[in-house]
Protein backbone atom coordinates (compact mmCIF):
# COMPACT_ATOMS: atom_id res chain seq x y z
CA UNK A 1 0.00 0.00 0.00
CA UNK A 2 1.15 3.25 -1.10
CA UNK A 3 1.07 5.71 2.25
CA UNK A 4 1.20 8.94 0.01
CA UNK A 5 -2.63 7.50 -1.64
CA UNK A 6 -4.31 7.55 1.84
CA UNK A 7 -5.96 10.76 2.24
CA UNK A 8 -4.77 13.14 5.36
CA UNK A 9 -8.11 12.24 7.31
CA UNK A 10 -7.60 8.47 7.19
CA UNK A 11 -4.19 8.34 8.12
CA UNK A 12 -4.81 10.52 11.00
CA UNK A 13 -7.91 8.83 12.10
CA UNK A 14 -5.19 5.66 11.61
CA UNK A 15 -2.78 7.41 14.50
CA UNK A 16 -5.16 8.47 16.54
CA UNK A 17 -7.11 5.16 17.07
CA UNK A 18 -3.66 3.31 17.49
CA UNK A 19 -2.62 5.72 20.29
CA UNK A 20 -6.07 4.89 21.69
CA UNK A 21 -5.42 1.58 21.85
CA UNK A 22 -1.88 1.91 23.09
CA UNK A 23 -2.92 3.43 25.94
CA UNK A 24 -6.34 1.37 26.52
CA UNK A 25 -3.69 -1.49 26.60
CA UNK A 26 -1.97 0.39 29.29
CA UNK A 27 -5.20 1.44 31.20
CA UNK A 28 -6.00 -3.04 31.16
CA UNK A 29 -2.56 -3.58 32.49
CA UNK A 30 -3.03 -0.98 35.39
CA UNK A 31 -6.45 -2.38 36.06
CA UNK A 32 -5.52 -5.75 36.50
CA UNK A 33 -2.74 -5.15 38.98
CA UNK A 34 -5.09 -3.16 40.82
CA UNK A 35 -7.60 -5.85 40.53
CA UNK A 36 -5.09 -8.63 42.29
CA UNK A 37 -4.53 -6.21 44.78
CA UNK A 38 -0.90 -6.15 43.17
CA UNK A 39 -0.72 -2.35 43.13
CA UNK A 40 -1.05 0.73 45.66
CA UNK A 41 -2.78 3.79 45.88
CA UNK A 42 0.34 5.10 43.51
CA UNK A 43 -1.00 2.76 40.62
CA UNK A 44 -4.57 3.68 41.01
CA UNK A 45 -3.87 7.20 40.53
CA UNK A 46 -1.59 6.48 37.67
CA UNK A 47 -4.50 4.28 36.34
CA UNK A 48 -7.02 7.41 36.39
CA UNK A 49 -4.20 9.23 34.77
CA UNK A 50 -4.02 7.21 31.88
CA UNK A 51 -8.01 6.80 32.06
CA UNK A 52 -8.09 10.67 31.12
CA UNK A 53 -5.78 10.39 28.73
CA UNK A 54 -7.40 7.55 26.94
CA UNK A 55 -10.77 9.55 27.49
CA UNK A 56 -8.65 12.59 25.03
CA UNK A 57 -7.35 10.47 22.70
CA UNK A 58 -10.82 8.73 21.91
CA UNK A 59 -12.32 12.53 21.69
CA UNK A 60 -9.80 13.40 19.27
CA UNK A 61 -10.36 10.02 17.40
CA UNK A 62 -13.95 10.47 16.96
CA UNK A 63 -13.22 14.17 15.45
CA UNK A 64 -10.83 12.25 12.79
CA UNK A 65 -13.68 9.71 12.17
CA UNK A 66 -15.82 12.20 11.37
CA UNK A 67 -13.56 14.09 8.78
CA UNK A 68 -13.25 10.86 7.77
CA UNK A 69 -16.78 9.62 7.42
CA UNK A 70 -17.07 12.87 5.69
CA UNK A 71 -14.59 11.71 2.82
CA UNK A 72 -15.19 8.20 2.36
CA UNK A 73 -18.96 8.24 2.96
CA UNK A 74 -19.24 5.65 5.81
CA UNK A 75 -20.51 6.21 8.77
CA UNK A 76 -20.10 3.30 10.75
CA UNK A 77 -16.64 3.66 12.36
CA UNK A 78 -17.43 7.42 13.41
CA UNK A 79 -20.18 6.04 15.34
CA UNK A 80 -18.36 3.19 16.72
CA UNK A 81 -15.75 5.85 17.61
CA UNK A 82 -18.33 8.40 19.11
CA UNK A 83 -19.27 5.44 21.55
CA UNK A 84 -15.87 5.02 22.86
CA UNK A 85 -15.38 8.74 24.52
CA UNK A 86 -19.20 8.26 26.38
CA UNK A 87 -18.74 4.92 27.54
CA UNK A 88 -14.98 6.43 28.93
CA UNK A 89 -17.06 9.01 30.80
CA UNK A 90 -19.89 6.61 32.06
CA UNK A 91 -16.30 4.94 33.26
CA UNK A 92 -14.89 7.54 34.97
CA UNK A 93 -18.77 7.78 36.78
CA UNK A 94 -18.07 4.56 37.98
CA UNK A 95 -14.67 5.07 39.57
CA UNK A 96 -15.95 7.83 41.16
CA UNK A 97 -18.79 6.07 42.46
CA UNK A 98 -16.54 2.71 43.72
CA UNK A 99 -18.80 0.65 41.47
CA UNK A 100 -15.99 -1.88 40.89
CA UNK A 101 -17.28 -4.56 39.59
CA UNK A 102 -19.53 -2.62 36.72
CA UNK A 103 -16.31 -1.04 36.08
CA UNK A 104 -14.30 -3.90 35.33
CA UNK A 105 -16.77 -5.29 33.01
CA UNK A 106 -17.41 -2.18 31.44
CA UNK A 107 -13.26 -1.87 31.04
CA UNK A 108 -13.39 -4.99 29.09
CA UNK A 109 -16.36 -4.21 27.16
CA UNK A 110 -14.22 -0.53 26.22
CA UNK A 111 -11.25 -2.75 25.69
CA UNK A 112 -13.14 -4.45 23.31
CA UNK A 113 -14.15 -1.68 21.44
CA UNK A 114 -10.70 0.14 20.80
CA UNK A 115 -9.35 -3.18 19.96
CA UNK A 116 -12.31 -3.88 17.15
CA UNK A 117 -11.88 -0.14 15.69
CA UNK A 118 -7.88 -0.58 15.24
CA UNK A 119 -9.02 -3.13 12.29
CA UNK A 120 -12.49 -1.54 10.92
CA UNK A 121 -9.82 1.72 10.10
CA UNK A 122 -6.71 -0.11 8.57
CA UNK A 123 -9.59 -2.23 6.42
CA UNK A 124 -11.10 1.44 5.44
CA UNK A 125 -7.25 2.42 4.47
CA UNK A 126 -6.66 -0.52 2.67
CA UNK A 127 -9.99 0.02 0.99
CA UNK A 128 -9.43 3.55 0.05
CA UNK A 129 -5.31 3.16 -0.94
CA UNK A 130 -6.23 0.14 -3.65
Amino acid sequence: MAENTVPTSLHRLRISASVTAVLVLVQLALGVTLATRIGGHAISEIHGGVGYLSLLASAVTAVFAWQAAKLVGSKGIFFHAVSLPVLMIVQIGLAEMRAVVVHIILGVLIVAGVAALVPMVNKQVTKVAA
